[in-house]
């Protein structure tokens, strides 16, 4: 029997050095200013805690994306921490759940003795109606200059794992091209390889989730998991 994805990847190893008591103080200490920032900013500030994407939103203030504490990470951010860059990513366009255009940054912060990642803070703004006044604020937005590369970055805002992972799934489904019902082996390894390199088998039953929207055993998932990575 094929073994589940091992939690001990490089990739997926953050915030492994730090101690319980030295991390829950710097979560608090950035929870304090999420509020504030936030007035400041006139927009919504977040911090994720790095050791659990299932529930990694420990505070907000805002809210932009109806989002509570407790609530999982992004699509994004979930990719980004598979992806072990531990890059700022900064001014990428979003689109809002009400249909509104976002623009937000993910900034990845490290233990200062380890260097290890431990917390992500985000920060969202509507910019829709800044983009009706475009012809005067264009240049300030960034609108009429050339796209930066964060421009070519997506993200959504689940307010629970089920979202997370099913906007995930459908989005490796319709690249296929094909209903799974009629989905061969190869088109559901297509599935299962764009889910696992977008970070989502690091999500808690990430696994059976998949085997369920495909059609197939969670053994099925396991064994097409080490195919990928032979």
């Amino acid at each position: 029997m094929a073994s589940a994805p091992s939690a001990q990847d490089p990739a997926l190893s953050v915030t492994d050095g730090l101690s319980q008591d030295r991390r829950e103080g710097y979560l608090k200490v950035l929870g304090q200013i999420v509020e504030p920032l936030a007035q400041a900013l006139g927009c919504e500030v977040l911090v994720h805690d790095l050791r659990d994407l299932d529930e990694s939103l420990y505070a907000i203030a805002g809210s932009l994306t109806n989002r509570s504490p407790g609530d999982p990470a992004t699509d994004l951010l979930v990719q980004h921490v598979h992806g072990g860059t531990g890059e700022h990513l900064i001014g990428y366009r979003t689109q809002l759940a009400n249909g509104r255009e976002g623009r937000s940054s993910t900034m990845i912060l490290r233990d200062p003795e380890t260097n290890e990642p431990m917390a992500a803070m985000c920060v969202n703004m509507d910019i829709t109606d800044l983009q009706a006044a475009h012809g005067k604020l264009g240049q300030l937005l960034g609108l009429n200059a050339e796209p930066s590369a964060a421009d070519g970055i997506t993200e959504t805002f689940p307010t629970s794992v089920d979202d997370l992972l099913g906007n995930a799934v459908d989005t490796a489904i319709t690249g296929t091209g094909v209903a799974v019902d009629l989905m061969k082996k190869p088109h559901k390894m297509q599935v299962v390889t764009e889910l696992r390199d977008r970070g989502m088998f690091q999500i808690k039953d990430a696994v059976d989730y998949v085997a369920a929207r495909l059609e197939v055993s969670r053994f099925t998932v396991y064994n097409y998991l080490n195919e990928i990575e032979r």
